[in-house]
């Protein structure tokens, strides 16, 4: 679908609505009484976001738990799961960066084993008409993406949340079924893609099984989130990076979750505000450095494809089965993480080394003589 220009994005918006509305009054009317769309809450998101405002803003990530009620999340997972035993999924896969045989820079497509998924709504646009007729739960849900919207940009209204660009259901089967740590940047350089926001289906989930995200909120430590059921996570698209840990399945059933990204405020990136950590800091420095990675996400996202390298690469082996083509992309991973490495300078390396990740028990390194922006001109811009 051609990607909508700024004019046509209400009209748009309404059509998806009126699609999506229709749909739901279709699945209804056919349905039996035992699963009528009547008898799920007209209103099914269930968001407390207290805390919200500061989670996003300083880490980049929030959680929030009983998101729908139990009732709505088992209806989304048996629906979820029914489409992927009638085959209305199809494998997950990703195209990995290589260097081609003329230099140039070049992809090649690898399957995620074991993940299976669907696009039920590409580019603000409802591609996957099959899947929400076999979906009245789910139907209903991506209806109401507009009240989802409305309560995310009231607890933080900087996001300017203003259209759901894309709408995926995924079933992980186990056996180790992971992803590897990335940033949820769309394709099309003009997209307004802000915003990640996952709801989890798993009320067998155990310690254990795996399957967890693992987030890396600059300039702090990893951290990791539990699948767990109604769960609802929310991320800065451009400004996390993240991953999913490989998933064992065993006998608590697959893994189950929609994810779902919307258009925003791309101008207004977030995290933005400096960590606690870093107010006060002798090393004007390193708050200088951690200020621009965090207003600049394609900065930042450069930078972590060093500052991450070695998790970035065994995220990947963890994923991918060995492979001539994995072998590429992970060459060509290291050789980029080299040439952004030898353009910061090495006193710059020593600070960052010295004081990352910031936690509360860690001090920031004293001020050294020197500019605050020597090494970094050329990466960062420095203004």
């Amino acid at each position: 679908q051609e990607r909508l220009c700024p004019n046509k994005l209400k009209q748009q918006l309404s059509f998806v609505h009126a699609e999506l509305g229709a749909m739901v009054a279709v699945v209804a009317e056919d349905a039996s009484a035992e699963t009528a769309f009547e008898s799920f809450p007209s209103k099914l998101w269930r968001l407390e976001t207290t805390g919200a405002n500061q989670a996003l803003d300083e880490r980049g990530i929030w959680v929030a738990d009983a998101s729908v009620d139990g009732a709505t999340a088992a209806a989304l997972r048996e629906e979820i799961l029914s489409l992927h035993e009638t085959g209305l999924l199809k494998q997950s896969g990703n195209v990995l960066a290589v260097r081609l045989p003329d230099g140039r820079r070049g992809g090649k497509a690898l399957h995620k084993h074991h993940v299976f998924e669907a696009d039920v709504i590409a580019d603000g646009v409802l591609e996957r008409h099959d899947v929400l007729r076999c979906c009245p739960t789910l139907a209903a849900l991506l209806a109401e993406e507009g009240a989802l919207r409305e309560i995310l940009n009231a607890a933080k209204p900087s996001l300017g949340l203003c259209r759901l660009d894309q709408a995926k259901v995924q079933v992980n089967s186990g056996c180790g079924g992971a992803f590897p740590f990335h940033f949820d940047v769309p394709s099309a350089r003009d997209s307004r893609r802000h915003l990640t926001a996952i709801l989890y289906l798993n009320p067998a989930w155990m310690p254990g099984d795996g399957g967890e995200i693992e987030a890396l909120p600059f300039p702090f430590p990893d951290a990791s989130v539990s699948p767990l059921n109604a769960r609802l996570v929310v991320f800065s698209a451009l400004g996390i990076m993240h991953r999913v840990r490989p998933f064992t399945g065993s006998s608590h059933g697959s893994r189950v979750c929609i994810n779902l990204w919307f258009d925003g405020n791309a101008d207004a990136p977030f995290p933005q505000t400096l960590p606690a950590e870093l107010d006060g800091c002798s090393d004007g420095r390193l708050a200088k450095i951690v200020s621009v990675l965090r207003r600049r996400p394609a900065e930042l996202r450069v930078f972590c494809k060093m500052w991450y390298c070695n998790a970035i690469a065994e995220s990947f082996r963890e994923t991918f089965e060995p492979s001539a083509d994995l072998e590429a992309a992970m060459s060509l991973h290291e050789e980029e993480a080299s040439e952004v490495e030898s353009r910061i300078a090495p006193q710059t390396m020593a600070v960052l080394k010295a004081a990352l990740p910031l936690d509360a028990d860690k001090q920031a390194p004293e001020a050294k003589e020197e500019k605050a922006d020597e090494g970094l001109t050329d990466l960062f811009e420095f203004d």
